[in-house]
């Protein structure tokens, strides 16, 4: 047969081939697709719907109104939808051939709506990771409407976001707004725009500037094993003046999920960082270096591995200053480790280590800890707690250990203090020894002194018996005006004091008595803790030849809105006059049978309460009053002895 009848044959046979499957390729494929498309999403325990799908010869494959959800328990799990998506076939790749062509030439998505929420998902089939590794396109174009992911503490939503990327040639990623909602973080950064490049099944997103100071220079995504269930992700930011990079892997290990995360920070601009999150207070400092890690499954954090190390320099705060804070702790085995928290704030450091294993039992922990303190300013370490550096000054120095275990508990305590300040109080020297034996705690020496003044304690509790208490202390004064200290009534405390406190007891109830002398009165007292509350039995307040006796109530539920009710135990009168007093001030005691017999004495804060008159108030600390005067009645004398009869 001659070349020319041949090769007009071959035409012949290409044209009728090229007829017969623009004639039934369309239809097999509009009746297949469908079918596999539900094989496959129950095979991964999805949920799909369409409309209708359209297969013409030669041309995209288009699917209208797409629905793919997964059942969580609660709610939707995930959730994709779009009106239409068009699917350019690769017959080459599909028909077996050796090249490394992709099944799909392209996907085109318009107007998508992508959901994703924390709910676990109903069904316990996995997901096909072959069959999504063989549908990665060799160019793809989506935009989404919305895209929102749904956290317990954090939510992520993206609106009107395009992506475009291609094997050939560079492609564009955009959002008009990408706003993250968390506890401590509400930030919307719009119109974000980058490039993307699509190579060897790795995705590169990069040039992503979110705000000034904070661009993503590279987010790559690894696809190139997901057909094993493995995906990575590599991401690099410059961050307000330093960097940032961290790398994710997850892989699938029988029926848990394992996620890697490594990650390292350097240079970083606090300042420039509070101003970017809406911080309105001025935050100083960087953090010179930081470092992350994490392997596990996250819904077993007790059997996954952790690390942290972190290094701030120059950090100041409001009033709270450090020169250095490093922290390292690490978690595995159910052990959280505190290698290191150091504080170095110019001539003062503290140093913290310790370690606790995290078991089943978490109200008997096993606990081991160490304290080492050198504090040569306590004003400015104060203020790096947030107390005042006015209020406090002096050296400190600390160190103990401790560590429990089955509910026992063993280790000690010293703090050794010069020339300091208390709560603006000067105190000269500090000693304090706290031991800590099984299940009991002693305190064995406790001084403080100034000069002649001094107050020590010692004593113990004892938590094997019900919080068994006892506790004895000693104090003497010189002039209680050196020291900011106020009373109920009486106001600022002046003049001399010295006296003796012993309470013993356990959790349910507790004894205690007091011995104080003052001028011109010495007081004695008896009573029981209980709650909050401390019953008086017994209150003797003495002056020379004077005494009056009161019982009642102390009760400390609000410290700073104390409330006291005392009644007199022997006929007490006062003469105070009701439309005279403007606020009380003292107290003063004198033999005299005037004025009104009262029952009980109520003070609430600044409002006293008299039975025997109305309510007045307790003057301030720079306001004049008034006494309160309390009559004491005089004995009656004894009737005279009858002289005997002659």
């Amino acid at each position: 047969m001659p070349a020319r009848k041949k090769l007009l044959l071959a035409l012949s046979f290409v044209l009728l081939a090229l007829s017969l499957a623009s004639l039934l390729v369309p239809p097999i494929m509009e009746r297949s697709i469908p079918i596999w498309l539900r094989f496959e999403a129950a095979r991964s325990g999805l949920a799909i719907s369409f409309s209708d799908i359209h297969a013409p010869f030669l041309r995209p494959l288009e699917i209208r109104n797409l629905q793919i959800t997964t059942a969580g328990v609660g709610g939707v799990h995930f959730e994709f939808t779009a009106p239409r998506v068009e699917a350019g076939l690769g017959f080459a790749a599909i028909f077996g051939t050796k090249d490394k062509s992709h099944p799909l030439r392209s996907i085109r998505v318009k107007h998508a709506r992508i959901f994703l929420r924390s709910r676990a998902a109903r069904s316990t089939q996995g997901i096909q990771w072959a069959t999504l590794a063989a549908l990665l396109p060799a160019r793809f174009e989506i935009s989404a409407d919305e895209i929102r992911l749904e956290q317990p503490m954090v939510q992520v939503e993206l609106r009107d976001a395009t992506i475009f990327a291609a094997a050939t040639r560079s492609g564009v990623v955009s959002a008009s707004s990408i706003a993250i909602h968390a506890p401590l973080l509400q930030k919307i950064f719009a119109d974000v725009h980058g490039v993307a490049r699509w190579e060897d099944n790795h995705l590169t997103l990069g040039s992503l500037r979110l705000i000034d100071g904070l661009t993503i220079d590279s987010l790559m995504f690894d696809l190139s094993r997901l057909g094993a269930a493995r995906l990575g992700t590599e991401l690099s930011v410059s961050a307000f003046g330093g960097h940032m990079r961290a790398n994710v892997t997850t892989e699938r290990y029988e029926k848990a999920r394992i996620w890697e995360l490594a990650g390292t920070a350097s240079g970083i601009s606090l300042p420039r960082l509070a101003t970017a999150l809406g911080a309105t207070e001025t935050v100083r400092g960087s953090v010179r270096a930081s470092k992350f890690t994490f392997r596990g499954d996250p819904r077993d954090v007790l059997h996954a591995t952790a690390s942290i190390w972190t290094e701030l320099i120059d950090f100041s705060w409001r009033e709270r200053k450090a020169d250095a804070i490093m922290l390292g702790a690490n978690f595995y085995g159910r052990t959280i480790q505190l290698q290191q928290l150091y504080i170095k704030q110019r001539r003062n450091e503290l140093t913290l280590s310790g370690e606790t294993v995290v078991g089943s039992d978490w109200l008997n922990p096993d606990f081991r800890g160490d304290i080492i303190a050198s504090v040569n300013d306590l004003g400015q370490f104060a203020e790096l707690f947030g107390g005042s550096g006015d209020a406090f000054g002096g050296t400190l120095s600390v160190r103990g250990r401790v560590h429990t275990r089955e509910r026992s508990i063993d280790g000690e305590l010293a703090i050794t203090g010069d020339g300091l300040k208390i709560f603006y109080a000067p105190v000269h020297s500090l000693t304090a020894r706290v031991g800590l034996d099984s299940k009991r705690v002693r305190l064995d020496q406790f001084e403080l002194k100034r000069d002649d003044d001094f107050l020590r304690a010692q004593g113990s509790v004892d938590f094997a018996h019900n919080r068994a208490i006892e506790l004895s202390a000693e104090f003497s004064c010189r002039e209680l005006g050196d020291y900011p200290l106020q009373a109920p009534l009486v106001g600022k405390l002046a003049g001399p004091l010295k006296g003796k406190v012993e309470s013993s007891g356990d959790a349910s109830q507790s004894r205690t008595t007091l011995y104080a002398e003052a001028n011109p009165f010495s007081i004695s007292a008896q009573g029981s803790w209980h709650d909050q509350s401390f019953t008086i039995d017994q209150l003797d307040i003495d002056e020379g030849d004077l005494r009056a006796g009161f019982t009642g109530e102390v009760v400390l539920t609000e410290p700073r809105k104390l409330r006291i009710t005392v009644s007199p135990t022997t006929e007490l009168r006062t003469d105070l006059a009701e439309d005279s007093a403007s606020c009380l001030h003292g107290i003063l005691l004198t033999r005299s049978d005037a004025g009104k017999p009262f029952s009980k004495i109520r003070i609430e804060g600044n409002k006293f309460l008299l039975d025997a008159m109305g309510p007045l108030s307790v003057c301030d600390e720079n306001e004049d009053g008034q006494p309160l005067r309390i009559n004491i009645p005089a004995p009656a004398e004894p009737s005279p002895t009858p002289s005997p009869t002659p």
